[in-house]
């Protein structure tokens, strides 16, 4: 029976990968529920600006007209702040990314050399075993012989 000598590096290299996996997807859906705020705060301003454009038919206090505006200014704001978070999480998503990819290449690495040492033990238990059938032939030629 064959047994893999680096069985626990290669365990341990696949639980690392395992664990940044989450991660990247925890980022991941991050990122989408981030881009979705940015979206509902986009829809909210375009609602709003909508709303203040029907204003100019109708008379209107023009309290009513500031506090629409300067409203509008915040989501603004809010807006590029969102940005700025939704590209702080693409940054942490490529970085996880990278780091997932070199975790994928050393497991990668270590299943590979496994898979030689496996190939190489096979060869091994083949070359023994015609060792053996040749032997056991020689023998019964021998024993044949006398």
């Amino acid at each position: 029976m064959f047994v893999f000598k680096f069985q626990q590096v290669l365990d341990y290299r696949k639980n690392v990968e395992e664990k940044i996996l989450h991660e990247f997807s925890d980022n991941k859906r991050r990122l989408e529920s981030e881009g979705l705020k940015l979206q509902t705060l986009i829809e909210e301003r375009t609602s709003l600006i909508g709303e203040l454009k029907k204003m100019q038919n109708v008379p209107v206090p023009a309290g009513n007209i500031a506090r629409c505006v300067s409203y509008i200014e915040r989501i603004r704001e809010d807006e590029a702040k969102q940005k700025q978070i939704i590209d702080q999480v693409n940054k942490q998503l490529e970085a996880k990314r990278r780091e997932l990819l070199e975790a994928v290449k050393k497991r990668k690495v270590m299943e590979k050399l496994k898979e030689r040492h496996t190939e190489e033990f096979e060869k091994n238990m083949r070359d023994l075993e015609q060792k053996n059938s040749d032997e056991m032939a020689v023998l019964r030629f021998g024993w044949r012989e006398k």
